[in-house]
Formats: C-alpha cells, structure tokens, sequence
C-alpha cells in the first residue's frame, strides 16, 4: 500500500515483553495525509476495499458518493466535518476499515471475505461485529479486523484492546463466522483447521478451535513521530493472547476452547483526522465532476 514499506530495513527494540520491529523510515504525518487521497481512490484499492471485480462509470460514481455527504446542500465541509467528529467518535470509520483491508493485504498478503466498505451505506451509518474478515489461503489462517479511526494513538488502540479482551466479545466471533461461512476460501481453510471432510453447521465454540489472527488497526492524528522509536513506547499497549483466550472462554461461557490465536497491533499517525476527512471528500467529490 505504502511505497515506504517496500524494502525498508527495521530496527528490533528491546522492551519489557519481548522485541518489537520499527520499520527504519524517515516520514511526516502530513506526508502521509496527502498521500491517502490518491491510495484510496486508486482503482485496484477500490476494488480491493469494495469486494468489486469490474467498475463499471455507475458502480465508480456510487464509490465515490460513499465518501461524500448525502445530502448536496453542505455548504462549508469543514464545518460539517469539525461538527460530526464532535458528536459522533465513529464517524468516518470506514475509511479505517477500508485502509485496514489494505494494510493488512500489503503486509501480510491477507484477502478478505467480503467488502469492508459497505456501498450502501451512508457517513452516518454504523454497524456491530466485526470490521474485516481477512484470510490467508496459503498459510490457513483466518484473520478477525478491527479498526478505528481516532484523534489520538492511545485513545483508538486502547479501544481495540478493550474490544479484544476486556468485554464481551461474542458478537464479533458470531459475525467472524458468518463472514467465513459465506466465503468458500475461508471455508477451505476452516476444513483443513478442524480436519473435517466438508464444512458442516459448527457451533462458534468449536469454530474457535483453530487459528485466527485478531487484527488492530487504527487510524490517528499525530504531530510527533519520534516518540515510537523509544524502546518503551508501546509498553503501554501490551495484551497478551492469554489474555484473549481467557475473554473468548468467558464470553461463549466455556473454559475448554484452545484455538491458536495471535495478535497483531498496526497504526498509522496522519496529521490531522479533520483535514483528512475534508480531502478525501473533496477528492470524491472532484472525481464525481470530471465523469
């Protein structure tokens, strides 16, 4: 997705649970921020975050409206934008959710079940389970995604890791399957997993008896990127699968399920979650125009 993480060497810093790599780069939140517009609206990303083979003049126009506000009367997008970030936290998550299909498709080689970025829908429009479902033919693995798109690192990741070990998280093992269920890929990978002859009616306690990837990922504004070289920075973001597999066995009420799960935490620091939304809009809006 990134040209910047394309043969890039890394740092391993040692901290208090284990190492972490550090992409060894040199890049601005700004940078970034002016980039995305032109990523997003590349045609093989589209189709990528939109589950979409083929886009046809009316399938692309109905893309772009996807970014834009419903309503044609909005006569000052900053204005509209500043009042929606403040009133509602979610909004314009979808992009994150979007670049998370992305992100995790450049880095990992992950394909997803289905579109992450739900054509009908409008800005205002929210939806409960899972994010992404993302899977690795090659490897049999079945990734769950969850994204957000916050003002702040801490306060999105922090999101991320309550919603993977410190709630209830049946509901988005339930949605995981269903995406998984309606994806002959994923379905491939679940029958080798649990060594069945075919997919058959699993219950989700035993549809979590295999491995899955629980993906974070989140979206942020940042002024101060230096900060993440320091070996104890994300310290603070620590979970551990056990973690995770202790809130799965409480949430479905068992103590038996052994699934082999692993944990992988992404973020990307923009400049400005205002100003990206407002160029991303107008980008839309400006591609509309010159059909």
């Amino acid at each position: 997705m990134f040209e910047y993480m394309y043969k890039i060497l890394q740092n391993e810093n040692k901290t208090t649970y284990g190492s972490l790599r550090v992409s060894n780069i040199i890049f601005e939140p700004k940078e970034i921020e002016n980039k995305l517009p032109d990523i997003i609206f590349e045609d093989d990303n589209l189709k990528h975050m939109f589950a979409e083979s083929d886009l046809s003049r009316n399938k692309r126009k109905n893309i772009y409206r996807r970014f834009v506000p419903k309503s044609e009367i909005v006569p000052d997008i900053d204005s509209f934008v500043e009042l929606n970030i403040t009133t509602n936290k979610s909004f314009y998550s979808f992009l994150a959710e979007g670049i998370l299909g992305l992100v995790f498709r450049d880095l990992y080689n992950y394909s997803l079940a289905k579109g992450v970025i739900d054509i009908g829908e409008t800005l205002s429009d929210s939806h409960t389970g899972v994010d992404a479902c993302l899977y690795n033919l090659e490897h049999n693995v079945i990734v769950l995604g969850e994204a957000k798109f916050y003002e702040s690192l801490s306060g999105g990741m922090n999101k991320i890791i309550n919603d993977f070990v410190g709630k209830s998280i049946k509901n988005k093992l339930e949605s995981l399957q269903t995406n998984v269920e309606n994806c002959e890929e994923a379905c491939q990978i679940v029958i080798k997993n649990l060594q069945l002859e075919d997919y058959d009616e699993l219950t989700v306690e035993q549809f979590m008896n295999q491995r899955i990837v629980f993906a974070g990922f989140v979206l942020h504004s940042e002024t101060d990127v230096s900060q993440y070289n320091k070996p104890d920075f994300y310290n603070k973001y620590f979970v551990s699968t056990q973690q995770l597999e202790k809130n799965i066995n409480d949430s479905l009420k068992h103590d038996d399920i052994e699934g082999k799960y692993e944990i992988i935490l992404v973020h990307l620091p923009i400049k400005d979650k205002k100003s990206l939304i407002v160029k991303i809009i107008e980008s839309a809006k400006d591609k509309i125009r010159n059909m």
